[in-house]
């Protein structure tokens, strides 16, 4: 019998919007979602990852909280501390996996950042862009509303299937008669 932390999970709704955007808006070839550590042991984990084809692959990592009162890791302090910490495993995953001549675009999705946890994402943003080089762009509140609603007008544009059951379930609600 397989043990839990090896068996694959299906991704959460917010994972699936954010994977959907990536490859219906920014065009990735390869979404994948729920990646653990290569390496046994390790508990690190990257939501969602997108690659973009061609010679000089742009890999796009994505942590993702959908949590619709705040983003729930506890004090504003703690919320920074944990969204740092989930990038810095992120980026350990990727140099581990993709090596360093990848470029890297690193993004935090989340819908409903409160005023005091969102200047703590943003003092652990500048944090992760001074140890890694890489910035961390923080899509959220607004930023996050106007990247699905772009979503949601590719969505309104198609009706063919994509094979990312969000974006489906956008171009049907997009697709409804009154």
């Amino acid at each position: 019998m397989l043990k839990s932390q090896y068996m694959a999970n299906q991704p959460k709704a917010g994972e699936m919007l954010v994977g959907a955007y990536l490859k219906l808006v920014e065009e990735c070839e390869i979404v994948a979602y729920g990646q653990h550590s290569p390496i046994e042991g390790e508990q690190m984990e990257v939501d969602v990852i997108g690659i973009h084809p061609g010679g000089k692959r742009e890999i796009i990592v994505c942590e993702v909280a959908t949590h619709l009162r705040g983003l729930g890791y506890g004090s504003s302090r703690e919320n920074g501390e944990k969204v740092e910490s989930k990038f810095r495993n992120a980026e350990s995953y990727v140099s581990q996996v993709f090596g360093s001549s990848e470029s890297q675009r690193y993004q935090f999705w989340s819908p409903n950042v409160p005023p005091k946890s969102m200047e703590e994402l943003e003092k652990a943003s500048d944090q992760f862009e001074k140890q890694s080089g890489c910035e961390l762009e923080l899509v959220t509140n607004r930023r996050y509303s106007k990247k699905i609603n772009n979503l949601r007008k590719v969505a309104s544009s198609t009706y063919s299937q994509r094979n990312e059951l969000a974006f489906r379930f956008l171009q049907i609600l997009e697709h409804l008669k009154e």
